[in-house]
């Protein structure tokens, strides 16, 4: 009887991707992207949304805080919802 190991070579490079939802200024369109950071999740919204400006400013859809830094993104709950505005559009409740 022999005993199974596993063992990993190579360690993840990237921590698993978290789910997030994100929809556009209208609200008329919505996605859910997951991402492992707040750089893939802009880089997979342009995708997602065909975003060619690059430029955008993401927010919370609750309340329209901005996230704009590594550790906010990461201080957020699975499942977030966010909201990504163009140039020139705001935040509406």
């Amino acid at each position: 009887v022999g005993v199974a190991t596993k063992q990993t070579l190579f360690p993840p490079l990237m921590p698993a991707g978290r789910p997030f939802r994100v929809s556009n200024a209208s609200r008329s369109s919505r996605k859910g992207i997951v991402a492992s950071s707040l750089k893939e999740l802009v880089s997979k919204i342009l995708d997602a949304f065909v975003i060619s400006a690059g430029i955008i400013t993401l927010v919370l859809e609750e309340d329209g805080t901005v996230v704009d830094t590594e550790e906010f993104f990461k201080s957020l709950d699975d499942n977030t919802h966010f909201m990504v505005l163009e140039k020139g559009q705001k935040w509406t409740p």
